[in-house]
């Protein structure tokens, strides 16, 4: 029987930015069911959704493929909802489509976050240098650098959009300011940052890059069994 992989994205499904490079890893005897805790909604709720000066906030993309800035509180009881609805079709497992820090879910089903999956697999490696952190927004820096701090890492945290990663003047800067920090090893701390970001990182930079969608992926069709 073909594994049915729920994927929640805390924006508007389909996420055609990252789920195509996932379902390359994933491939073809894997069916994808996507959800996202912003789906059905109009402007003007998705307005109210966003976030207050003491909020943790998250950016995510819309169908249209705009960006937005959420509260992260707003979305927890979203994100259950959809893992409940999921599990309830017939799911094998879901993957969260967002790296931020979430209190745990209740699944009954295998539940991937993908912060979990970094923190694990950077409690495993070792490497010369600072941990280099890609944020997706100048607005993320001071609480994406004290939660990395907050799991005992020192953080050298760069901004970067991964909706506007096209920019070449964008992603030198970004690359200028992680080797400046003394970056041995990145990480792409959003799920929408890329694979073609992370080759011209690497290769940009010569350390490694961790592209979150994609070791997401990879975990996925590891429980799958492919």
């Amino acid at each position: 029987m073909r594994p049915i992989v729920g994927m929640i994205t805390i924006g508007q499904s389909p996420r055609s930015d990252v789920v195509p490079d996932m379902v390359e890893i994933l491939g073809p005897g894997v069916e994808i069911r996507e959800r996202g805790a912003l789906d059905g909604l109009s402007p003007r709720e998705i307005a109210a959704l966003a976030p207050e000066p003491d909020d943790d906030l998250l950016v995510t993309r819309l169908a249209d493929g705009s960006s937005v800035f959420v509260a992260k509180r707003h979305m927890v009881a979203r994100v259950q909802a959809l893992i409940d609805e999921l599990e309830t079709f017939g799911v094998t497992m879901t993957a969260l489509l967002c790296t931020g820090a979430f209190p745990r879910f209740r699944s009954r089903r295998p539940f991937v976050e993908p912060q979990e999956i970094l923190l694990g697999l950077l409690r495993g490696l070792s490497w010369e240098g600072r941990l280099g952190i890609l944020t997706p927004s100048l607005r993320h820096v001071p609480q994406t650098e004290a939660r990395w701090r907050s799991v005992g890492f020192d953080p050298v945290v760069v901004p970067l959009s991964p909706y506007q990663e096209e920019d070449p003047a964008a992603l030198h800067g970004a690359c200028i300011a992680l080797r400046e920090g003394q970056a041995g090893l990145v990480v792409m701390d959003c799920i929408g940052f890329r694979r073609k970001t992370r080759d011209t990182l690497q290769r940009e930079l010569g350390v490694p890059v961790l592209v979150a969608n994609l070791l997401v992926a990879r975990v996925v069709a590891e429980l799958c069994g492919l």
